[in-house]
C-alpha cells in the first residue's frame, strides 16, 4: 500500500472513532447513541464502512425480534458515517433511504451493516447497504440510499447576502 493510500485510511478511521464518539457519548440519550454502535471495519480503498449494533430488548416489534425502524436506523446511522466521510466539511443530509427486509434478527445478536460508496461525487452520494446476522451468518436486509452534498459555507453565504 503507497503512503497516500495509508494516510487516507488512517484519515478514515480517525473520522469514524470520531463519529462514534459523536453518538455513543455525547448523543448516548438520543437514538444515535442508545443504538450502541460499534467499529466493525472501513476501508478508503474500498469505500466501505462496518458498524455492528447490538440487538437490545427495547429494540424489538410486538413478535420479539428486532424492529424494522430500528433495522432502517441502523442503516441510516451507518450510511451517514460513510455519507459524512465523504462530504467533508458540506453537510450531507439524506435524500431517500430504501430498505428491503429479508429475516428476523433475535435480541441478543449483533447485526453487523456494511455501507458501500457506490459514487461519491461533488453534490450526491449513492450507498448501498447490506446488515447480517452475527450469529447465524445470514442477510437480515438489504439498502440503498443517496444523500446530498450541501455546501455549508455557500449556504451560510447565501442567508448572509439576503440580510
Amino acid at each position: 500500500m503507497d503512503t497516500q493510500k495509508s494516510e487516507s485510511q488512517r484519515r478514515m478511521e480517525a473520522y469514524v472513532e470520531k463519529r462514534l464518539h459523536e453518538n455513543n457519548v455525547i448523543q448516548k440519550d438520543s437514538i444515535n447513541g442508545m443504538m450502541r454502535a460499534e467499529r466493525i471495519d472501513c476501508s478508503f480503498e474500498a469505500k466501505t464502512l462496518s458498524f455492528g449494533f447490538p440487538v437490545q430488548q427495547w429494540q424489538v416489534n410486538r413478535v420479539g425480534t428486532l424492529h424494522g425502524g430500528i433495522i432502517c436506523t441502523a442503516f441510516d446511522l451507518t450510511i451517514a458515517a460513510l455519507a459524512q466521510f465523504y462530504a467533508g466539511e458540506n453537510f450531507a443530509p439524506t435524500v431517500s433511504l430504501d430498505v428491503k427486509y429479508i429475516r428476523p434478527v433475535k435480541v441478543g445478536d449483533m447485526m453487523i451493516v456494511t455501507a458501500k460508496a457506490t459514487a461519491a461525487g461533488k453534490r450526491i452520494t449513492q450507498l448501498t447497504c447490506e446488515a447480517y446476522s452475527r450469529e447465524s451468518g445470514k442477510l437480515v436486509a438489504t439498502g440503498a440510499s443517496v444523500y446530498m452534498n450541501v455546501d455549508t459555507a455557500k449556504e451560510h453565504a447565501a442567508r448572509v447576502d439576503t440580510k
